[in-house]
């Protein structure tokens, strides 16, 4: 039998982490002179950790996090903590209508507004002010909007962000409505086609009840382009800070110097509008980049490309599926093939497809460098890292 000091044992040791860990993430932001974690509204949306050697940083974030779950989870129980699972789909229910009506919009930077007046601003029969009680009232219990007496609706911090930050915006919308929807036909799509590997079989169809992958979805000229658009927009929001910030690539995820001291192409396979290359490019002049993604992409990313460095960033249409086109280089010249966060959107047989399309125009002087996502085996990160793998 399990003793009371046992279990007390086992309560303090998660305080215990967390206060540990804790100290850790105020030296490190004391040492850089970094913002301390706040809820103040004039807390920065995320910490710049470009230039640093961030590691200390999200290890401290991930062991406060990971210590903060797991004492909740064991002062709940088992069977309160799997009811608590059971309701978090209603977060993203909520989502779902601030997000289609733009609620975030209708409320000041600063100041108040009323129930009443948000659904006035959406201005849509559907809209109306007991609707906007609800899911308001529902939304401040996740830290998103901040009803204050008298039923006074005001920003919280995070939802002040769907207003400023467009580009996570489109992430938010992304996850809410598109991946959201296909995460509940999971299991509907395996009973209709088994374990697959086609794109066209997956759950994203079954969701919108085609047999039709995202991607050829989001290039048709029926709701395509929306669908597109706010794609790119979302793979620029989720890029922006944290874990995912393609700065991660820029500084010491690679030794681009290598290159550039000889002003070789870098080839970003699938690289969206092309931040990653924008940013490679501002920091090393000596290198000269091509962005290849899908026709409507390369549009966004043409017409976003800052003129001072459309000579050195070029955009192609480009089917990644495919073997490579030819490339203007020298014979001395090097081509460095960059694949960020792409091969985690196919299945094992299409990712290999993608190398493989890689490798057969490789000289012996050329590279691939993927910068991917790796699941690592069960037990060696934090439960929140794994979950988001």
């Amino acid at each position: 039998m399990i003793t009371n000091a046992a279990h007390e044992h086992e309560l303090l040791e998660h305080v215990s982490s967390i206060r540990c860990a804790a100290a850790d993430l105020a030296k490190f932001c004391e040492k850089h002179q970094l913002p301390l974690p706040t809820s103040s509204a004039s807390a920065p949306a995320a910490v710049d950790l470009s230039s640093l050697d961030s590691a200390p940083y999200f290890e401290a974030k991930a062991a406060i996090i990971d210590a903060a779950e797991q004492l909740i989870r064991l002062v709940r129980g088992p069977r309160e903590y799997l009811l608590a699972l059971s309701f978090e789909h209603c977060a993203t229910a909520s989502l779902q209508v601030i997000l289609k009506y733009k609620f975030a919009k209708c409320v000041p930077l600063d100041g108040t507004t009323t129930y009443a007046a948000i659904a006035q601003a959406v201005g849509r029969p559907e809209v109306q002010p007991a609707l906007v009680s609800r899911i308001i009232d529902h939304s401040t219990s996740y830290g998103i909007f901040d009803v204050r007496p008298g039923s006074l609706v005001a920003h919280s911090p995070a939802s002040a962000l769907l207003v400023t930050n467009p580009d996570l915006e489109a992430w938010m919308d992304l996850s809410a409505t598109i991946a959201c929807a296909a995460g509940a036909s999971i299991l509907k799509t395996f009973e209709k086609y088994g374990y697959r590997m086609e794109a066209d079989e997956a759950a994203y169809g079954k969701s919108i009840g085609r047999k039709i992958s995202q991607f050829q979805r989001f290039r048709e000229k029926e709701g395509g382009t929306r669908l597109h658009e706010m794609f790119a927009r979302a793979m620029r929001g989720i890029a922006a800070g944290g874990a995912y910030d393609f700065r991660h690539a820029l500084n010491g995820g690679y030794p681009w110097h290598q290159f550039d001291q000889s002003g070789h192409l870098v080839v970003d396979v699938g690289g969206g509008p092309g931040h990653v290359a924008i940013a490679l490019a501002e920091k090393h002049l000596g290198l000269r980049f091509e962005v290849q993604d899908l026709p409507e992409t390369v549009a966004v990313g043409e017409r976003s490309c800052p003129d001072e460095l459309k000579s050195r960033v070029k955009y192609r249409s480009h089917d990644s599926m495919t073997t490579q086109p030819p490339h203007d280089v020298a014979d001395d010249e090097s081509i460095a093939y960059f694949c960020r966060f792409i091969l985690h959107d196919w299945s094992d047989k299409y990712a290999r497809r993608i190398l493989q399309g890689l490798a057969s125009a490789l000289r012996p002087q050329d590279r691939i460098v993927v910068n991917e996502v790796v699941v690592p085996d069960p037990g060696t990160e934090t439960r929140e890292r794994e979950r988001r793998m």
